[in-house]
């Protein structure tokens, strides 16, 4: 065979490749065959102002007797209730949390995970309590109006005695995966966002689509119907942490459909699906050359 004819047919080859038109990846299908289509990610963002606010409170009391530490206590929460009763709002109220009966001043060794010992011949008890201030209908005020809000509730519970902000571990920096884990005086909370996420999902399925659109022309396919979707992301999904050897906290309450942010501020509502599309290749259309 000589050279021309080597040349003749490798251009020969190319050109018939070119003519093909593309195909869609296949992808596995879980039932043991393939399914032929166009797999890609939509994502859609609706964003909203947060409907209410949270502010944690803890009330605590202590005493080496017992009876003498609950009744502290329990005056302590009743002079919180009492001022925050007197304030006459109907959209704030107060939320109570499990109680912890612990010894006053029992730290723990972040080298050996253990306690330190008690340098005091008795041991003095000490009862807490952990109160959530919840305020609702802040989504039509104004930064002003907030501030205002949000000055009165803090003034109010430090004047009753009441310790504001989250428990602070003191020795977070020593467990992986909890760095940068601050918590704020105020937590701004969207939880009535199921309008919004109904339409977070149009816009995902929409975008979507247009991703699907673009490459279908690109790769000379006919774009069929939905064939699948699956969510890789909705409203409330926390990521977890790749290493976690810190201390596993307990939940006082069962998870809620909620987003949270410390600042007042819109809250992005997200959503990010995978969508699959059913395709086919569109046919060349060959014709027989007339000649004149």
């Amino acid at each position: 065979m000589t050279r021309s004819s080597i040349v003749v047919i490798v251009v020969a080859l190319a050109l018939t490749g070119a003519s093909r038109p593309a195909w869609a990846q296949f992808i596995a299908d879980p039932s043991g065959g393939n399914l032929q289509g166009l797999a890609v990610t939509g994502k859609g963002t609706v964003s909203a102002k947060p409907n209410r606010l949270e502010i944690d409170i803890e009330v605590s009391a202590s005493s080496e007797l017992t009876a003498d530490a609950i009744v502290k206590y329990r005056d302590a929460k009743r002079r919180l209730q009492e001022a925050f009763v007197a304030l006459k709002l109907d959209n704030v109220t107060v939320e109570e949390r499990g109680l912890n009966v612990d010894q006053k001043g029992a730290q723990m060794n972040p080298y050996f995970f253990d306690s330190q010992p008690s340098r005091k011949a008795k041991t003095e008890v000490q009862l807490t309590r952990k109160l959530i201030i919840k305020c609702a209908d802040i989504r039509k005020l104004d930064e002003e109006a907030l501030l205002q809000l949000v000055a009165k509730l803090l003034d109010v519970a430090q004047d009753a005695g009441g310790k504001v902000g989250a428990t602070q571990d003191p020795f977070a920096a020593y467990y992986y995966g909890r760095y940068n884990q601050s918590n704020g005086l105020v937590r701004f909370i969207l939880d009535d966002f199921d309008q919004l996420e109904e339409e977070a999902y149009g816009k995902a399925i929409a975008d979507a689509e247009a991703r699907a659109q673009r490459l279908a022309k690109l790769s000379r396919l006919k774009l069929g119907p939905v064939s699948g979707v699956r969510v890789t992301m909705s409203p409330g999904d926390r990521e977890t942490p790749m290493y976690n050897y810190g201390i596993p906290q307990e939940e006082e309450t069962p998870k809620q459909k909620r987003l949270e942010s410390a600042k007042f501020q819109e809250i992005p509502v997200r959503v990010v699906l995978m969508v699959r599309f059913d395709s086919a290749p569109i046919p060349v259309e060959t014709g027989r050359a007339s000649t004149q």
